[in-house]
């Protein structure tokens, strides 16, 4: 599942390195001084010719020399340590594991059950207002059920189309295939 997107961004870094660092060592060579033509070569008719030497003074609005450079060689005076952390991923992949782990429910009761009454008020007779325990579990047990499901779902539809991120389009594929929920 997310073995495309570390192969990809591992090859990208890469190359991402070797570039900087070839940047990084033309740039401090320096400007070329070697002129394209030289000034004592002559034309057929005799002439001069007139040669374009590349300018050593840097553009307007900028200071000569590496500043960025020595600003980052300088160490911080601040003795603050860097706060350590996981690579991108790691953390997703160990909540997974814990929640795949555990029985509990994950959406909060209370605020499952106040959406469960606002639908029975909208869709129900006027006379239907009260729920049992029980009922409001196994509602909540079967719509976290149905969620999961059509999660891993477009999960698949999401790898299918070698993508690692899930998107609304792949719900709606998920909800097509599986017939689950209302057609679109």
């Amino acid at each position: 599942m997310a073995r495309t997107k570390h192969f990809a961004s591992r090859a990208r870094d890469r190359n991402r390195t070797n570039a900087t660092a070839s940047s990084s060592a033309a740039a401090a060579e320096g400007p070329s001084a070697t002129p394209t033509r030289r000034e004592g070569s002559q034309d057929e008719g005799g002439e001069a010719q007139q040669t374009a030497t590349p300018t050593t003074t840097p553009p307007a609005g900028r200071k000569k020399g590496g500043t960025k450079r020595t600003k980052q060689a300088m160490p911080k005076s601040s003795n603050k340590k860097k706060t350590f952390r996981y690579k991108p991923g790691t953390v997703a992949l160990r909540e997974i594991r814990h929640f795949q782990k555990t029985t509990k429910l994950l959406i909060p009761a209370a605020s499952f059950i106040r959406q469960v009454r606002s639908v029975t008020q909208i869709f129900a007779p006027p006379d239907v207002t009260r729920w049992t325990a029980e009922a409001l579990m196994a509602i909540q047990e079967a719509a976290e059920d149905f969620l999961i499901g059509l999660f891993s779902d477009a999960m698949l539809c999401a790898i299918h189309a070698r993508r690692v991120t899930l998107m609304r389009k792949d719900f709606e594929l998920a909800r097509r295939l599986g017939g689950k929920g209302r057609p679109l």
